[in-house]
């Protein structure tokens, strides 16, 4: 019997209020369809991150709730502000059988729940030196959800002295370029899996908080968990195959430009009370990117 041993711990300290907000305005999907999980690992270490918040103790000012599960041969990361309105959502469609619609949303958001973001909106599995990335797109654009595999991890690290301590555990200091970016991460020794955040990984310890030195973006590490729970890997059905500039471009554009790759056109309404169609919408909106190569 897997025992378990929690040891959460929430962070008090506040980030950078000018941190990155979640960019255009991508609307989430209606159902990201991922269909039948099936168990693949036991998890022997879980940690909650806070992307981007305000203040790490409140949810309400993160653009997302991460969690890394961390098992012996599989380590998944994935939104679990997306993972738990899914869940909430399949219960109350269960309650309610004869209902001619959902709710779109339930529980914890974040800030702007509603528009999508591509690191809320993606699942990442680890397995086997490789990381494969399954990519939902925004609403009404499904038929371009996509998955891409890569070698992992890819970062070369150089090692500081310096120290800190995050939700309880001593970090050090580490740097890296990468695909474009600098970045500076803290990981614990005390935890000795090479697993981090999103794609960040390859140190000696458990990333516990990393961040480019622009401060776009900070993943930092709120909560901890050991002990046993089960990780799924979805079928994503619908998921083409697709190579990873492909797929990111396809995120660039709809982040930059949601209204225009949807076909959101301008309406009046005429005398009749009949809808009348003028021109295309366009609102582009600056797109930054963690890969910027």
């Amino acid at each position: 019997m897997c025992k378990r041993i929690i040891t959460i711990i929430f962070a008090l300290a506040a980030t950078s209020a000018w941190a990155q907000q979640k960019q255009g305005h991508a609307r989430i999907p209606i159902s990201r369809d991922t269909g039948k999980g099936t168990v693949v690992d036991q998890t022997k270490v879980r940690v909650w991150y806070a992307l981007n918040a305000d203040k790490t103790d409140d949810m309400n000012t993160y653009i997302d709730c991460q969690r890394l599960d961390i098992g012996d041969s599989i380590t998944k990361c994935y939104s679990w502000f997306v993972f738990n309105s899914d869940s909430l959502r399949a219960d109350w469609s269960k309650k309610h059988r004869g209902a001619k619609s959902a709710p779109m949303w339930l529980g914890p958001g974040g800030k702007k729940q509603d528009n999508w973001c591509q690191y809320e909106w993606s699942d990442f599995y680890v397995s086997g030196g490789q990381l494969t990335e399954y990519a939902c797109m925004p609403s009404k654009l499904g038929q371009y959800n996509s998955y891409y595999t890569e070698p992992w991890p890819q970062m070369t690290w150089t090692l500081g002295t310096e120290h800190q301590t995050i939700i309880g555990y001593d970090c050090q200091k580490a740097t890296c370029h990468w695909r474009g970016r600098d970045y500076e991460a803290w990981f614990t020794a005390a935890i000795p899996v090479k697993a981090g955040p999103w794609k960040f990984g390859g140190l000696p310890g458990l990333i516990l908080k990393v961040y480019d030195t622009e401060r776009l973006y900070t993943f930092e590490a709120v909560g901890l968990e050991k002990g046993c729970y089960a990780i799924e890997k979805y079928e994503y059905k619908g998921y083409k195959k697709r190579k990873r500039a492909e797929v990111q471009n396809y995120q660039r554009t709809f982040t930059e430009n949601w209204p225009k790759a949807v076909g959101w056109r301008s309406g009046t309404v005429d005398a009749g009370g009949h809808v009348v169609l003028g021109e295309s919408v366009s609102i582009h909106t600056p797109y930054e990117p963690l890969e910027k190569e």
